[in-house]
């Protein structure tokens, strides 16, 4: 991933191969968990176990709006911590806890009575664990360049093995449904995901450093830090643009098997538009990469969302009969997804500047910790919808056929309502102040607020 027009400031912002890799592989595990459950949970308890797509979709709702409450008190725990190995990668440890949980999930006991409470009790549980480390992972990506177009690169590869992660979680249990009994296909599927996980904690906490530095300055507490990160403009417009997209992807995304199965009449259509969807997300990541560096990230986020936007609508033009434009939109849309990613990852170690100049603090974990909140409520947000429009709309739980009109309703909730998000995230993000320029003049500022005590200290 060769380019011209990216300078980095100094050879110590430079991210090595070694830290590339170690850091970037870890996204793999989480995305693997994160898209496993948000393509198969609701399935797996409504079409396998027979739990109703409301109380499904409460149980989302409740989970994630429950665990969302502490995301911000986990990131100022991250910014806070004084460990001997650091302030962020000791919670990594807690990659092994939300395995096990996942684990459980994906593994519940034939007893419709307590269904709803186990589904609840174990995503809940698998939540907090996974906010430990997720918050610290993400905190940690800022201090590992300070460089405007290094974090670029950053995102891009860690978003490329994310996108690993996403196709693993998204297809592995089809290819378990083939290979093994129908009754242990996701018990299989959930002792995978736990050992994946624990495995890309266990090498980025080997394979990364912090700077100490940062450990030593002054410290927020929770009120004050939360605070703090409303008044950073850039990160607000980041945080809901962010927020509304994860609502758009996510829609197509948990509905996807029931489209295949009710409005395509071939639940396997599914596993074959997850391949023509992450194929083009794979094939795609030079191309964001570099478009972001020349037109710069602002331009490079919209252009994404009107793409996906572009390709939900489309969606509405065909129907079953036109296989190949269903292959080619569904490429389109994973080419179009990674955009937004590469895009929202490296904007969001920008803002930490921003923030660090107004305050004198660097407090990426509190950032972390309400973007983390935001995307859960939003997620939670869209299944306290999609499970009652499910039902309204004619779906049976258990497998149960549906008429066409339902299956066409069904279609335009895949389509429509999450093409009008895209767009409206394309609308705020368009607000965003931050550019390269921008950055590289806010680096200078900070650099030379940092020199003058030094200067002063060596005139005296």
């Amino acid at each position: 991933m060769g380019y011209s027009r990216r300078t980095v400031a100094n050879d110590r912002e430079k991210v090595g191969a070694r830290t590339l890799l170690a850091y970037s592989q870890a996204q793999l595990g989480l995305n693997f968990c994160a898209t496993l459950l948000g393509v198969h949970l609701l399935y797996f308890y409504t079409d396998r176990r027979g739990l109703s797509p409301a109380l499904a979709g409460l149980a989302f709702f409740l989970g994630l709006a429950l665990d969302a409450l502490s995301d911000p008190l986990a990131g100022n725990l991250s910014d806070r911590a004084r460990f001997r190995s650091g302030r962020r990668r000791p919670f990594f440890l807690s990659a092994a806890p939300m395995g096990l949980c996942l684990f459980l999930l994906l593994t519940p006991p034939h007893a419709p009575a307590i269904l709803f409470g186990w589904f609840l009790g174990c995503y809940f549980l698998m939540l907090t664990a996974r906010k430990l480390y997720e918050t610290a992972y993400g905190a940690l990506m800022p201090e590992l360049t300070l460089d405007y177009d290094e974090r670029t690169r950053l995102s891009t590869y860690r978003q490329l093995f994310g996108t690993i992660g996403d196709v693993s979680g998204a297809l592995f249990p089809f290819a378990a449904s083939w290979l093994f009994a129908r009754g242990t296909d996701f018990r299989v599927t959930g002792a995978l995901a736990a050992l994946i996980v624990g495995a890309g904690a266990a090498l980025g906490y080997t394979g990364t450093r912090e700077r100490p530095e940062y450990a030593n300055r002054e410290r927020f507490n929770v009120r004050e830090a939360v605070r703090s990160t409303f008044q950073n403009r850039p990160f607000v417009i980041l945080l809901i643009a962010t927020a509304l997209a994860v609502m758009a992807v996510n829609v197509p995304a948990v509905l996807m098997r029931f489209l295949a199965k009710y409005w395509y009449h071939d639940e396997n259509a599914a596993a074959r538009w997850l391949i023509a969807y992450f194929a083009g997300s794979m094939v795609s990541y030079p191309f964001w990469f570099k478009i972001t560096v020349r037109i710069e990230k602002k331009p490079a986020y919209v252009v994404a969302m009107l793409c996906n936007a572009a390709c939900l609508l489309a969606f509405m033009a065909v129907g079953p009969g036109n296989s190949i434009v269903i292959y080619l939109l569904m490429t389109f849309s994973g080419f179009s997804a990674i955009g937004i990613w590469v895009t929202q990852v490296s904007a969001s170690a920008d803002v930490i500047e921003w923030d660090e100049e107004r305050t004198g603090r660097r407090q990426e974990g509190a950032y972390v910790g309400l973007t983390s909140m935001a995307i859960k409520l939003a997620v939670g947000s869209t299944m306290l919808m999609v499970g009652p429009l499910m039902a309204w709309i004619g779906y049976v739980p258990g497998g149960v056929e549906i008429s066409p009109a339902a299956a066409e309703n069904l279609r335009r909730m895949f389509a429509i309502f999450p093409a009008a998000i895209f767009l409206l995230s394309a609308i705020v993000f368009s607000r965003y102040p931050i550019t390269r320029e921008s950055h590289r003049l806010l680096r200078e500022r900070l650099a030379g607020r940092e020199t003058a005590p030094a200067a002063k200290s060596a005139a005296l």
